[in-house]
């Protein structure tokens, strides 16, 4: 009898206990598999999505991929298509004009980031081609940074993002 009632007692505490919350510090991408990300600026405090719709890709809102719809996303890389909505930093980013154009995005080359769970990979390479209509700023044969250049993607002006990854795997 003692111990069928120390049996209800511990069931009963399982059911009333709080549940731990997980460290926001590393998130659980909930996948059991690889999970590959597009984006410097993804914010560990959100849930991980993988074909993501819309992807912000300058981490201050000045440069979104938006309306993606993507034909593949895996360990071989990801291929899609959308808008891209860029601010044009003239007279600054706060007052310039906002750019939209067409966009077809290629990304390659995932890998882990530091401090992040072993199951998220960033495509570390990442083409933004634009084939019709085109940011005045990109001007293939330049460079705009050493993770930045500026190409051509199948006869398309585009812009080659090098070594990326997160921005950080920490809650901003």
């Amino acid at each position: 009898m003692r111990t069928l009632a120390y049996a209800a007692a511990v069931a009963l505490l399982g059911l009333t206990a709080p549940i731990a919350s997980a460290d926001p510090a590393v998130p659980d991408p909930g996948y059991n598999t690889v999970t590959y990300l597009i984006g410097k600026c993804w914010d560990p405090t959100q849930p991980v999505e993988q074909e993501p719709t819309k992807v912000e890709y300058n981490c201050d809102g000045t440069s979104v991929m938006e309306n993606m719809v993507w034909s593949a996303w895996g360990a071989d890389g990801a291929n899609g298509t959308g808008t891209d909505n860029s601010v044009e930093c003239q007279p600054d980013c706060a007052t310039g004009a906002r750019l939209v154009n067409p966009i077809v995005v290629h990304a390659w080359n995932p890998k882990q980031a530091d401090g992040c769970p072993p199951n998220l990979q960033f495509y570390s390479d990442l083409t933004v081609a634009y084939p019709q209509g085109v940011p005045p700023w990109i001007k293939p044969g330049t460079q705009w940074a050493a993770d930045t250049l500026f190409t051509t993607v199948d006869g398309m002006p585009a812009v080659h993002y090098i070594n990326q990854g997160a921005h950080s795997c920490t809650p901003l």
